[in-house]
């Protein structure tokens, strides 16, 4: 469980990292950080490439990010686009970057909570679990 002062700088934090997309010019940004059990926030923007199968989703830019400062226990993560839309809807995470939470999770043997953060600050939680169907392993 973490705290509602957690929850809203693991939103300011991913709010803050749409404005670091790569490459700069990017039109449509995700965005997202990562809270670990130690309490420290990760945060990262997509990483595009033209082959588009080399972009790094930000769930994947934010993962990596917290594991080269030798953080791996999950236990929070918030997302969050600059995507126009209308109140009520939210960006989710795509199938591939639920997997590398579920694994993520799975190590740490900790429940990971998603915080969905659409453009009308409008957020919506939801636990890993609830919305993996048949990962893998």
């Amino acid at each position: 469980m973490i705290s509602q002062t957690q929850k809203d700088e693991l939103i300011k934090e991913a709010k803050k990292a749409l404005s670091n997309p790569y490459p700069k010019d990017t039109k449509t940004v995700y965005s997202c950080a990562v809270l670990t059990d130690k309490g420290n926030i990760y945060s990262s923007a997509q990483y595009f490439s033209d082959t588009y199968s080399l972009t790094l989703h930000a769930e994947q830019a934010a993962l990596a990010h917290a594991a080269s400062h030798g953080e791996g226990n999950i236990i929070a993560i918030a997302a969050t686009s600059n995507e126009e839309g209308r109140g009520g809807i939210f960006c989710n995470p795509c199938h591939m970057c639920k997997q590398l939470l579920y694994e993520s999770s799975r190590r740490s043997k900790l429940p990971l909570l998603i915080i969905l953060v659409n453009g009308f600050n409008e957020t919506k939680e939801v636990e890993l679990n609830d919305i993996i169907s048949y990962p893998w392993p």
